[in-house]
């Protein structure tokens, strides 16, 4: 059984990301709601958080450090347009949505695959603004 759910793992935590990243391709990361910025901005820390873990860095490339960077960089720009006094709670909402994802994964590199697709996916959104 435990068998099982190790392969189910890393299967369950692209399959979160894809359908969490899907609507960025015809979404303006600006129209996103409250709640969906947190989710969005909170994965990007997710990922951030694993590909500094030694047992993740190994298993990247370069891109993937940059990509990742400019998905949190895109993350700040649009934290922006929130009032100052919304800005602090905003931040440690995804945070803690962040902490959330931690916990579906036994193991973090398991997540690396659909961390680069997502980060990706933001990091050419940053570009086409």
């Amino acid at each position: 059984m435990k068998t099982k759910l190790k392969l189910l793992a890393p299967l369950a935590i692209a399959l979160f990301f894809s359908l969490l990243a899907q609507p960025l391709a015809a979404l303006d990361i600006e129209q996103l709601s409250v709640t969906e910025f947190k989710e969005k901005w909170g994965q990007v820390i997710y990922c951030q958080t694993i590909y500094e873990m030694p047992e993740v860095k190994p298993r990247l490339y370069d891109f993937d450090l940059e990509q990742c960077t400019a998905a949190g960089q895109l993350a700040l720009e649009v934290l922006k347009q929130y009032p100052p006094d919304e800005r602090t709670a905003l931040k440690l909402e995804a945070e803690e949505h962040a902490r959330a994802l931690s916990g579906y994964s036994n193991e973090p590199y398991q997540a690396v695959p659909a961390c680069r697709e997502y980060c990706r996916k933001l990091s050419e959104l940053l570009d086409e603004q």
